[in-house]
């Protein structure tokens, strides 16, 4: 079964890194492949990652203009040499919600599906992981990853172009999964569930992190068109049926970590993610900021705190 899945995933690995040969992977792939190397360095410091020796300037100008070639940055906050990278969501503002309710993960496994640039992979880090593994199935965020990575000199984090489709590939693999910001895009919440339950050692929790509506009945809005203006949007949940969802999917121990107003101070454009990018107040009734643009409620986050049966 392990083996099965080594070749299975090494296989999709280099069916990806084909990727690269497109059109735009090839700008992405330039820009990287140009950059010298550096003195690496991590620390975080005010919830920014920080990168990039700064006492060592030489070399400064080419990585930030590589960066900047790279935008739109859709997570951070980063910061490369003594250059703030102000993504368009304060991914530290996540982070501080979730990371009380971590525990001790040093030595841990962990997976975060969706992972965007991997700003929570180098979270993760700090904390002392055995491995934090995000995939994401977008080039330009693993060109971000990999310019900050590049710079961080981490060996204990790792990005691979797969997508949801693929977890349940792995078999009681992961200690610990991340799904922030990912079920509302996909056209069958519950399976979603299955798969990452799938993929967990027993005993494992996963952190499910979603849009969603005020509302104390179990019930989720399916948008006929577009919600705050995204057309990638299938369910959206009160969080009474985000907790069913999880029961459904046979998890125990379920804890609600968040259930908050979803604010401009945490998504908003910034230098780094500019127009003709849009964020939350392009998706909300300018008279109305309780209703989405098309009418809808507007969105609040919820995050809750799954585990699967069968740990010690």
């Amino acid at each position: 079964m392990v083996g099965d899945q080594m070749t299975f995933f090494e296989e999709l690995r280099q069916e990806r890194k084909q990727w690269w040969s497109r059109k735009d992977g090839q700008r992405l792939r330039a820009s990287l492949d140009s950059l010298p190397e550096i003195e690496s360095s991590f620390h975080v410091e005010a919830g920014r990652v920080c990168v990039g020796n700064t006492s060592n300037k030489n070399h400064k100008d080419q990585w930030l203009e590589s960066a900047k070639n790279l935008i739109p940055w859709k997570k951070g906050p980063f910061q490369l040499f003594d250059q703030h990278i102000d993504a368009e969501w304060r991914s530290d503002l996540k982070w501080d919600r979730l990371a009380p309710h971590l525990g001790n993960i040093e030595g841990a496994q962990v997976l975060d599906i969706g992972c965007n640039n991997g700003y929570f992979l180098f979270r993760l880090a700090e904390l002392k992981v055995a491995m934090a593994h995000g995939i994401d199935p977008v080039l330009p965020f693993a060109a971000q990853f990999e310019l900050i990575h590049r710079a961080s000199g981490l060996k204990n984090i790792k990005f691979d172009l797969f997508g949801m489709e693929h977890v349940d590939k792995w078999s009681e693999k992961w200690d610990m999964i991340f799904h922030m910001g990912i079920i509302y895009h996909h056209r069958s919440p519950v399976h979603q569930l299955l798969a990452i339950r799938e993929a967990l050692k027993p005993g494992g929790v996963a952190f499910i992190e979603t849009i969603g509506i005020p509302g104390e009945d179990s019930s989720a809005l399916f948008p006929p068109d577009r919600y705050a203006r995204m057309g990638n949007v299938w369910f959206v949940p009160t969080l009474s049926c985000l907790m069913n969802w999880a029961e459904k999917a046979k998890f125990i121990n379920i804890q609600v970590i968040a259930d908050t107003d979803l604010t401009q101070e945490e998504q908003r454009l910034t230098p780094w993610c500019p127009p003709p990018s849009q964020s939350l107040t392009d998706g909300l009734d300018p008279l109305d900021p309780s209703k989405t643009i098309e009418g809808h409620p507007a969105p609040r986050r919820f995050m809750i705190k799954i585990e699967k049966k069968g740990g010690k």
